[in-house]
């Protein structure tokens, strides 16, 4: 199962899984995965998002998805924090 690691703050990062993807997209001030599964993680930080941050999550899971081994950094526009929910 493939992964994208999001930068936290200094070298700490989330993993936040690439596979069964429904779909990403921004919210007012967050990006939003939505999981097959019925689950969403929720990307947050200190400010608001870019389209552009999008871009890089939709990116790093392209190249994570169905792949192993060791994911490379993910880096957005801030630090991050993720949370995920069963989908309301």
């Amino acid at each position: 199962m493939g992964y994208i690691k999001l930068q936290k703050t200094g070298a700490e990062f989330d993993l936040v899984s690439a596979e069964n993807i429904g779909d990403v997209k921004l919210g007012a001030s967050d990006i939003v995965i939505q999981y097959l599964s019925g689950y969403k993680v929720t990307i947050s930080g200190s400010g608001n998002f870019t389209a552009k941050d999008t871009n890089i999550v939709e990116n790093a899971i392209d190249v994570m998805n169905g792949a192993s081994g060791v994911a490379p950094m993910t880096k957005l526009s801030q630090a991050v924090e993720v949370t995920m929910t069963a989908i309301a």
